[in-house]
């Protein structure tokens, strides 16, 4: 028996509102499961927290503790998000710093250390050591970076648990002055120019990092003393066509944290 192919007709395309939202929901999905870093940490911990308790009733711990008392699991959960998601000498640093004070203040809680957190400084250098091996495994040429444009010749600016991304363009620039505590500051100085001969830029990192991006005949000079942290040069010096070379001074202070600059 022949079939009327008008009484089969084929299915039509979604109208073009329809379509455009079914590619922007697939595209916000797949968005959200390369962000899923931090809710698979939170999910740990708050399995960690209650496996505690668990131990805690069944008395394999101390049954006085409280359930406030494993608060400490908040500081590896964050400092374990932390460093997973920013990456980098000082994101790993700092993160790994952060989820490693967290163990012993717990490991201290549940009696299994006696030390104090005073006592736990060595840890530290573990965290330091591991920071800088990760950087040499995983060090890869510098992004091009998406960022705020300045415009004035003297730098100054500071971040607090967050990240900022300058480009400064100012044709006499006069040096200046950046802090980071516990977050990240990049700056772009590559289509800058210097006043003189010679800038400063003062630098204070506190469990942070502070990344700068320089022309090539600009010769860096670290005066900067670290305790816990690193100053990385990457920089291959090569001076202009009219064989000029400019000198960056570094000075300040760095406390588990990291200041690199690079070409």
């Amino acid at each position: 028996m022949a079939v009327d192919p008008a009484s089969n007709p084929p299915t039509s395309p979604l109208p073009p509102r329809e379509e455009a939202f079914r590619w922007d929901r697939g595209r916000h999905l797949c968005h959200r499961h390369h962000h899923r870093g931090p809710p698979i940490f939170l999910g740990l911990t708050v399995i960690a927290w209650g496996g505690l308790l668990f131990l805690r009733e069944v008395g394999v711990i101390d049954p006085t503790l409280r359930v406030m008392d494993f608060w400490p699991l908040l500081l590896v959960a964050f400092g374990s998000s932390f460093a997973v998601r920013r990456g980098g000498l000082s994101g790993v640093t700092v993160g790994l710093a952060v989820a490693l004070l967290g163990a012993g203040m717990l490991a201290a809680r549940l009696g299994y250390i006696a030390a104090g957190v005073i006592h736990l400084w060595p840890l530290m250098i573990v965290v330091a050591g591991i920071g800088i091996l990760w950087s040499g495994l995983t060090r890869r040429r510098s992004p091009r970076l998406a960022s705020e444009k300045v415009s004035a010749d003297e730098l100054q600016r500071s971040v607090t648990m967050g990240e900022l991304t300058l480009a400064v363009d100012s044709q006499q620039f006069k040096g200046g002055a950046l802090s980071a505590t516990m977050g990240e500051i990049k700056v772009d100085l590559r289509r800058a120019a210097m006043s003189g001969e010679q800038v400063t830029i003062e630098v204070s990192v506190v469990m942070g990092g502070v990344e700068l991006y320089v022309p090539s005949n600009w010769q860096v000079v670290s005066d900067v003393s670290p305790f816990m942290g690193v100053v990385e040069d990457r920089t291959a010096l090569r001076p202009d066509a009219a064989g000029v070379e400019k000198r960056l001074l570094l000075r300040g202070k760095i406390t588990m944290g990291a200041v690199t600059v690079a070409n």
